[in-house]
């Protein structure tokens, strides 16, 4: 009986180890996010991601060293929300705006995780590609005093609906949104041009 409980224990204890090698491996940190050369191109539109303004996106897949590059924050969520492409993520990153004085202007250098970042939705922004854009930043007091200054609501990255991206831009148009406006930003300056039919 002595012999039999050795050798369970034995057992389990040459088990543990390699227990949390697993776990290590499902928990790995991601890979960071990577520098915009002249060579990345927007998944979407083709183009070369510095011939847009505003924030922008880039998708690490599982298996993939390169990311997939989006050129803007709505594309990057477009991307997560259509079943055709893959889901298999190893990093979801947005430029962070936290520090930026005008958000068509963003230091490309600083990302932040999509997941745990905090969104603007509804300022009337719209990105490079013309369309509604939310906007990231790392850090919550700065997407709500952003907010309390130019409109919109705070959310976070699972709370920003699929109607809310992948609506025509005609659809986004809801004042009660923050679309009234075509979301050119102003510099703080509380207007925005109107866009004409």
């Amino acid at each position: 009986m002595r012999n039999l409980l050795t050798a369970a224990l034995l057992g389990a204890a040459l088990l543990l180890p390699l227990a949390g090698c697993k776990d290590d491996e499902t928990t790995a940190a991601p890979p960071p996010p990577q520098a915009i050369t002249a060579d990345a191109i927007g998944h979407y539109c083709g183009m070369n991601m510095l011939d847009h303004p505003g924030p922008k996106g880039q998708i690490i897949l599982e298996g993939k060293s390169t990311p997939i590059w989006l050129s803007s924050v709505r594309d990057t969520f477009a991307y997560t929300m259509l079943p055709e492409e893959s889901h298999e993520y190893r990093a979801i990153y947005v430029t962070d705006l936290t520090k930026a004085a005008d958000p068509s202007r963003p230091d490309l250098d600083l990302w932040t995780e999509a997941r745990n970042a905090w969104f603007v939705v509804g300022s009337g922004f719209r990105g490079g590609m013309g369309a509604a854009e939310p906007l990231p930043f790392a850090e919550e007091t700065a997407a709500r005093n952003f907010a309390a200054a130019h409109g919109g609501s705070v959310k976070r990255f699972s709370e920003v609906s699929d109607d809310t991206i992948l609506a025509s831009p005609e659809e986004t148009d809801d004042p009660g949104e923050g679309g009234e406006h075509d979301g050119r930003y102003d510099g703080g300056h509380g207007t925005h041009s109107r866009s004409m039919p």
